[in-house]
């Protein structure tokens, strides 16, 4: 193994008895994966969040009845995680959180509970109770998936104060300025994405104003220029992430992009697969290739911290998979993997 390694934590869909978040090793060089500690008390850690400032990492314990959002701090020299403690998030399957850059606020979403909630961090890392909730209101037309709202995650737009949101059960994109002095969410706006879509999750350009949405329900990603004062959105394409002959059953999850902007990545579950884009000058997408994912069901993947790798959380083949990436930007296996139960995020340590 190299003598530099970066560190990856896993969470897992697991029960609160079980070790459900996982510290690992990650070796730069060859890809391979080495479990070094994992910490149990939560059930279905499925969301991370992590602030290399303080050395804290977040989880959302992903329940039916009424979920929770949990606080550790990390030592990297043990390489292991403490709770520092947990607040309830007022909704049943909390999926996703994020942080803003000081470390100060915690964002999160209610899947099934179709809230957007909003907690203050204190100076010690804990979570203090709620200081705003938004319930979100609506259907759309999937009848299995789209009965009620529900948001699937939450992100700051680069440069601002504002946090979108996008709304699977709902089929629309909410925009939302977070006042800080008074510690509440405020609407700005709400923009429509096609409907049946299901948008899910986002991931920003790093140097042009686009933002791109994976819709988990009909299998594209929508690209949306945005104004970097404000935040708002002008539709530019919608790119499928799907071979055109492909006839099965497959939603999507996860979507990353580059540290160059050259390359964007979404996941497909049923297909099992990632789809591979390059980002044109204008911020337009052209499909490269859809490359296996090395498993089945990759619910998440990420990008390594110098973009070489790419890992793919394969939730129902319980492995997740080191591919390097070629000079085209496609995935291809490197023969490491690692078997952990149910793995649903990868979020890499950077100091």
């Amino acid at each position: 193994m190299s003598e530099h390694i970066n560190i990856l934590f896993i969470g897992t869909y697991s029960s609160a008895d079980q070790e459900g978040i996982h510290v690992l090793s990650f070796d730069p060089e060859s890809g391979e994966l080495v479990r070094l500690s994992g910490i149990a008390g939560i059930a279905n850690p499925s969301f991370l969040a992590f602030h290399s400032g303080t050395n804290r990492l977040y989880a959302v314990s992903e329940t039916a009845d009424n979920g929770f959002v949990v606080a550790y701090q990390f030592d990297p020299v043990r390489n292991d995680l403490v709770e520092i403690n947990r607040q309830p998030t007022g909704g049943g399957y909390p999926c996703h959180l994020s942080l803003d850059a000081e470390g100060t606020w915690l964002y999160s979403v209610n899947y099934m509970g179709g809230s957007v909630c909003l907690f203050p961090i204190d100076e010690d890392g804990a979570i203090l109770p709620l200081s705003d909730q938004i319930q979100h209101a609506g259907s759309s037309i999937h009848p299995g998936r789209q009965e009620g709202p529900h948001p699937h995650s939450i992100v700051n737009i680069p440069g601002t104060d504002c946090w979108l949101v996008p709304d699977l059960g709902t089929d629309q994109l909410y925009l939302y300025n977070h006042d800080k002095v008074n510690g509440k969410l405020q609407l700005e706006s709400v923009v429509a994405a096609e409907s049946g879509a299901g948008p899910r999750h986002v991931a920003f350009h790093p140097s042009l104003p686009m933002v791109y949405i994976i819709n988990e329900l009909n299998s594209t990603i929508a690209a949306y220029r945005y104004e970097r004062h404000t935040g708002s959105l002008t539709y530019l394409q919608t790119v499928t992430t799907q071979p055109v002959n492909f006839k099965g059953e497959s939603t999507c999850a996860d979507i990353h992009i580059s540290l160059n902007g050259q390359y964007l990545y979404g996941s497909n579950r049923g297909h099992d697969s990632i789809a591979v884009f390059q980002v044109l000058h204008d911020g337009r997408l052209e499909q490269v290739t859809i490359a296996s994912s090395g498993g089945k069901t990759p619910r998440n993947f990420a990008l390594d911290p110098s973009n070489t790798f790419l890992l793919a959380a394969n939730q129902d083949s319980v492995l997740v998979v080191t591919m390097k990436l070629n000079d085209r930007g496609i995935p291809q296996s490197t023969g490491h993997a690692i078997r952990l139960s149910k793995p649903v995020c990868l979020k890499f340590y950077q100091n």
